[in-house]
């Protein structure tokens, strides 16, 4: 899959990166058909948030299909 990735102040690039998996049972995974950066977002690439490292997967608002549940999971 294709993520956006912060690699220094300024600087992202578009990765590939391997399909998630389950990690536990109360795991979800869904396949984005959309998904955009947010404003945390751009305060991290501008350098604003020294928390964030190099590395770090930029975008979390998406739309898309849930693809595979863990056991726990009881609502689609």
């Amino acid at each position: 899959m294709k993520a956006l990735v912060y690699q220094s102040q300024g600087k992202v690039a578009l990765e590939d990166r391997p399909r998630p998996t389950l990690q536990s049972s109360t795991d979800a995974i869904v396949k984005l058909k959309h998904t955009t950066i947010c404003g945390t977002d751009l305060h991290i690439i501008k350098g604003d948030v020294p928390t964030a490292i190099p590395g770090r997967i930029l975008g979390h608002e998406g739309v898309g299909t849930v693809e595979e549940i863990g056991t726990s999971v009881t609502e689609r």
